[in-house]
């Protein structure tokens, strides 16, 4: 078995790594490196399935958190018997949530039996999210252990309400989006962001990027490739929409339009503290299946859709200019060299070269464009609108658990983003009628301070920078650690040390004096 040597610190000599002779890395003793990485994904899967199926379903279930899950049953319940959605009943959601909602009634005759069978497809939705985000950290050489722990602990925070609504559907397809373009793969990305898109419509706002990329990539061709696939894929899943009917139609899109500010908004935290403060009138009602304010404050919804279209607008651009900069520096399709992506928390072994030197530095890391562009992205659309309801962070949660923490602002966020998820489940289901009556200024303070952190959260991922500043250095590894060529890869010898310039024959060698 012959030894690899892998780069450590400024001063410490590279350690070797066993390797076997079919080139796969082994720990000593003859353990595959790889090993530790699934075991850690199966003991994580194992500690979801039990949290889904086990722990949650005991907990205390109230009105609050069974008044969505019944009306999924009864809504699936309705189109199974042949209503037509949109037109014989109202359906808040896109088509593509009908899926979500039906296939768990399938097997039940009744709630009781579609609640089991709903926990059940949400167990299932959210261990597919674990692999995806075991695929993307593995790819982008990130800590496996980190970003599955950190989605783990934001699951944890915001607890059972997950498994009681359906954006874990969505929220899954984004991810499994990422993981797509991460590898290139633009026409599978875009096929399953039209799906994100027909389950529910946030995913929309990572198009833009995402052709962008394709463009970028593989030009027109591959730019119109992505569109149309994405386009066609949008219009099979939104079909049924047709059934209902131009009127229909006009119903949903005026439900959507029509909403006024939602009680847990961002936008409504001011108004809400001025009522408990200083008397500013407003009233917190139920209107479209959701409690809002009314009063002069509901205008506040409408600052925070023009407040998002200027954030996602700016966020485009510096995607734009990002991927401008890559280009310049970096390969002909303007992907990102060694040197531009970003460092993760685990580096990989460095290439060798034959004659012994090593490049120090990151030979592959997260893409921080696709990374903290699209967490900013999510986190903005979560935010700004005038509807946060408590399961709308879990849109932004698998974003920010792939981040790279290798700044300080990129932990602020995390670490603000995680602490505002307990105050969210204070908040609902557990204090939601003393907020919505305005009967105690806890409840009104609580959701201040959650709004605060989740602010500041995002003002830090807009602060972070997507490159990295750091360059690559060269050091020289002992000739005595030195691969044989055979497991070097393939790459322009560097030199241990320069050659000696040789001297320059005088003048009477020259003339053979």
């Amino acid at each position: 078995m012959a030894t690899r040597s892998i780069a450590r610190g400024a001063g410490a000599p590279p350690a070797p790594v066993p390797v076997a002779s079919g080139g796969l890395a082994r720990l000593p003793g003859g353990i595959p490196r790889a090993l530790p990485a699934y075991l850690l994904l199966l003991t994580v899967l194992v500690a979801h399935v039990v949290l889904l199926l086990g722990v949650f379903p005991a907990l205390r279930e109230d009105i609050q958190l069974r008044g969505s899950l019944r009306l999924f049953f009864l809504d699936s319940s309705r189109t199974l018997s042949g209503a037509v959605p949109y037109r014989d009943f109202l359906l808040e959601y896109p088509p593509g949530s009908l899926l979500v909602m039906v296939l768990p009634n399938l097997f039940a005759p009744g709630f009781l039996a579609y609640r089991a069978a709903y926990f059940v497809e949400m167990t299932i939705l959210d261990c597919i999210m674990v692999a995806t985000l075991f695929a993307i950290a593995r790819t982008a050489r990130l800590s496996t252990l980190r970003v599955l722990g950190l989605y783990t602990a934001g699951i944890l925070l915001l607890g059972p309400m997950i498994e009681y609504r359906l954006d874990l559907a969505p929220a899954v397809l984004t991810a499994l989006t990422i993981l797509a373009w991460q590898r290139r793969w633009m026409a599978p990305a875009a096929l399953v962001l039209a799906a994100g898109v027909a389950t529910k419509a946030y995913p929309l706002i990572l198009l833009p990027p995402l052709v962008f990329d394709a463009w970028r990539e593989g030009g027109v061709r591959r730019l119109a490739t992505t569109l149309l696939t994405f386009v066609v894929a949008l219009g099979a899943f939104l079909g049924p929409l047709l059934l209902a009917g131009s009127e229909g139609i006009a119903n949903a899109l005026r439900f959507q339009l029509d909403r006024h500010l939602q009680v847990e908004s961002i936008w409504a935290t001011i108004p809400l503290l001025a009522h408990r403060i200083g008397g500013f009138p407003l009233e917190v009602v139920g209107r479209e299946r959701a409690l809002v304010v009314l009063g002069p404050g509901d205008a506040a919804g409408q600052q925070g859709t023009l407040v998002l279209i200027v954030v996602t607008v700016a966020v485009y651009a510096r995607w734009g200019l990002r991927r401008r900069g890559l280009r310049r520096r970096g390969d002909a399709r303007g992907l990102p060299t060694s040197t531009d992506l970003a460092l993760g928390d685990e580096v990989a072994p460095e290439p060798l070269s034959p004659r012994g030197a090593v490049l120090v530095g990151p030979r592959m890391g997260p893409d921080m464009a696709l990374f903290a562009g699209s967490a900013t992205l999510l986190l903005a659309v979560t935010l700004l609108s005038k509807v946060l309801s408590p399961q709308y962070l879990l849109w932004a949660l698998p974003g920010l658990a792939m981040l790279p923490l290798r700044s300080w602002r990129a932990i602020v966020a995390v670490v603000l983003f995680l602490a505002a998820l307990p105050l969210t489940q204070w908040i609902y289901p557990l204090h939601y009628g003393e907020l919505v009556r305005l009967i105690t200024p806890r409840a009104v303070g609580v959701l201040a301070l959650r709004n605060l952190l989740l602010v500041l959260a995002f003002i830090a991922l807009l602060s972070l920078r997507w490159g990295d500043g750091r360059r690559p250095q060269r050091r020289v590894m002992p000739s005595s650690l030195a691969p044989p060529p055979s497991l070097s890869p393939v790459s322009p010898p560097i030199s241990a040390s320069p050659e000696p310039a040789r001297p320059r024959p005088s003048s009477a060698q020259g003339r053979g004096e």
